[in-house]
């Protein structure tokens, strides 16, 4: 019975992640999800049921269109495929309840937001704002580890209901969250007189905070800077890696010329932010355990 639930899962997640792939085309670039219907970027042609089938279709027709033959991006069977697992996954983690629900949004909000912001480097609201309404909403049905919240409250001998300390968690994750990352943006553009980051991270928080609590927020806090900056590091320490990401000019050595494009050079931190709370949803726990073993 579990595996055919991790199986409908899965391909519940596959139909989402098609979904998806027409979001992240579309939706940065202020287009309607629904008219005209899928269609080649190249010619044009309207893509047939048949050919429209997640992951199948793409493999059948070996990540070629059926009439141009011109390459379709590997970024479509990736978002079905990852977004299929994501779902799966949820299950055996969470059981059959309404957090595995919430966590399949918030699984496909977060590899939306991913691909987008890699893609054009936007992080748009129809997603980051109608999450931070859905994680409110769903944290009053389906509320995360409370324990963050919960130490606080003890701090000041004050208690609440279960719902309450539910929206409470959700509230304080979305503050904290946002909080950080807005005041990270402030001190940068006081020294440097230029944005830092965009206002899309900020909202990105917030609406990761509503979905995974206080607690796992500050993890996501802290791991998503740590992980950018050993990106950062690694563009600037391989000249293949610098040269696809700051242009080919640059593939010689960390010379002065690519050191200073590197410093300019604009990131799409929304990935790192996405992908840490992805990893917060089933290693947040375990992480947080590994880290308070040290003071035991």
């Amino acid at each position: 019975m579990d595996l055919t639930i991790e199986c409908v899962l899965f391909i519940t997640g596959l139909v989402f992640g098609s979904f998806l792939n027409v979001c992240i085309s579309r939706i940065p670039r202020e287009q309607s999800v629904v008219s005209p219907g899928s269609h080649c970027p190249s010619c044009g042609a309207s893509v047939r049921w048949r050919d429209n089938i997640p992951l199948l279709s793409w493999a059948l027709l070996r990540g070629r269109c059926r009439h141009c033959r011109a390459p379709i991006s590997w970024r479509y069977p990736a978002v079905e495929l990852l977004t299929g697992t994501l779902f799966s996954a949820c299950f055996p983690y969470f059981g059959a309840s309404w957090l595995t629900l919430k966590l399949c949004i918030f699984c496909f909000l977060l590899v939306g937001l991913i691909f987008m912001d890699a893609e054009t480097g936007l992080l748009p609201r129809e997603f980051t704002y109608s999450g931070i309404v859905l994680g409110f909403v769903l944290s009053w049905v389906a509320p995360t580890d409370t324990a963050g919240t919960q130490f606080l409250l003890r701090l000041y001998d004050a208690s609440l209901s279960s719902k309450g300390l539910a929206l409470l968690d959700a509230a304080l994750g979305a503050l904290v969250g946002a909080g950080f990352f807005y005041l990270a943006w402030a001190v940068y553009y006081l020294v440097r007189k230029r944005h830092g980051m965009g206002f899309g991270d900020v909202a990105l928080m917030a609406m990761a905070g509503t979905f995974l609590g206080l607690k796992l927020t500050l993890l996501v806090s802290f791991c998503a800077p740590v992980l950018a900056m050993l990106y950062s590091i690694l563009i600037l320490a391989v000249p293949a890696l610098r040269a696809t990401a700051l242009g080919s000019e640059f593939n010689a050595g960390p010379d002065v010329g690519a050191r200073d494009s590197f410093l300019t050079h604009e990131i799409p931190f929304g990935v790192f932010l996405g992908a840490c709370s992805l990893g917060a949803v089933f290693f947040g726990e375990w992480m947080w355990r590994w880290y308070l073993g040290f003071f035991r």
